[in-house]
């Protein structure tokens, strides 16, 4: 019976520098690969390889710097199936070539006119019963009673409720996700998050909502932005999160909106659930998995549950753009 192809050296090794003690040591192969639910392990990684990618499109310099980590070859380390001190070189890598490129032009800010601005925060915040950010192309509704309404008349989406959130035990590995049978995804809806502030100005809104997905010692303080401009096709969401707990997995659904009109500054992390309610795109947030196996055996990995703040931009309406 042939034996189990060995794991990769990059999977081996316990810093990046000492890979290729770990390859000489390996030969040539043949390797395991990684398991096909590795897509959406150290989501910090995976935000700052979209962070690098764009980079690389915006200069050569960085195009060559990123080649020369030669990913396309090397799938442990493109995936994050790798110890603790190999993500640490990994991540100042990629923050290297990101430093390398000049960074995106900001648009020019939208004047905000005193006349016009408005803000509300506090009591006269509580007192309105709904609350609006359009953008020149959809735009989404807040009210404590149905959460985000969105709305786009060109591609006739009319959704309620339309972002909830959903975690699971992970009793798998960096590998692959496995829940526990034995339990319920909890789901939470953004209905029960408050609101923070509120800005109209002019062709300008935005929205702030604040709050924790969970109750108990299962859960993740977050902020959400909503910002839209009449002049923009689409709606900039923008996620923070608290992560603290090991074991989880939180994933975003997004109802009633096609994957196509949902870009996200990360490689994709997102899926297509089919439901008898029609189904949703879940997008993962965070896999708090702290478990990789190495030749079989398991390797500690506590870094990879992504302990500390992780933040998640999203473009509503928009196709798919950079990297």
């Amino acid at each position: 019976m042939p034996s189990e192809p060995m794991s990769h050296p990059d999977r081996v090794a316990a810093t990046l520098a000492n890979v290729d003690v770990a390859r000489a040591a390996r030969g040539s192969g043949p390797f395991a690969e990684p398991g096909p639910g590795a897509f959406d392990c150290r989501i910090d990684l995976k935000l700052l390889l979209w962070q690098a990618n764009a980079a690389a499109a915006r200069s050569p310099r960085a195009r060559d710097h990123l080649a020369r980590l030669d990913l396309a070859r090397r799938p442990d380390l493109r995936a994050g199936t790798v110890q603790d001190g190999v993500a640490r070189g990994l991540a100042a890598a990629l923050e290297e070539v990101v430093s390398l490129a000049p960074p995106t032009p900001a648009p020019e800010p939208p004047p905000f006119d005193p006349v016009r601005m408005q803000s509300w925060t506090g009591r006269e915040l509580r007192k309105k019963k709904d609350l609006l950010v359009r953008s020149g192309g959809p735009r989404v509704r807040f009210s404590r009673r149905e959460g985000l309404l969105y709305v786009d008349r060109d591609d006739g989406l009319h959704s309620g409720n339309c972002l909830r959130f959903e975690a699971r035990r992970d009793l798998g590995t960096l590998d692959g996700f496995v829940a526990d049978d034995a339990e319920r995804p909890r789901l939470y809806s953004a209905q029960f998050l408050q609101p923070q502030r509120y800005l109209q100005a002019g062709d300008v809104t935005e929205l702030e909502l604040a709050g924790r997905l969970g109750r108990g010692p299962i859960g993740w303080p977050c902020r959400l932005l909503l910002r839209g401009h009449t002049a923009e096709p689409s709606l900039e969401l923008v996620l923070r999160l608290d992560q603290r707990l090991t074991g989880w997995r939180l994933r975003a659904r997004f109802l009633g909106i096609p994957a196509a009109a949902i870009a996200h500054d990360c490689t994709p992390v997102a899926e297509c659930v089919q439901n008898d309610a029609g189904g949703f795109v879940a997008v993962t947030l965070v896999r708090a998995n702290d478990a990789l196996l190495v030749d079989g055996r398991p390797v500690p990995v506590p870094a990879a549950a992504c302990r500390g703040e992780i933040v998640h931009r999203f473009r509503l309406g928009a196709g798919p753009t950079g990297p």
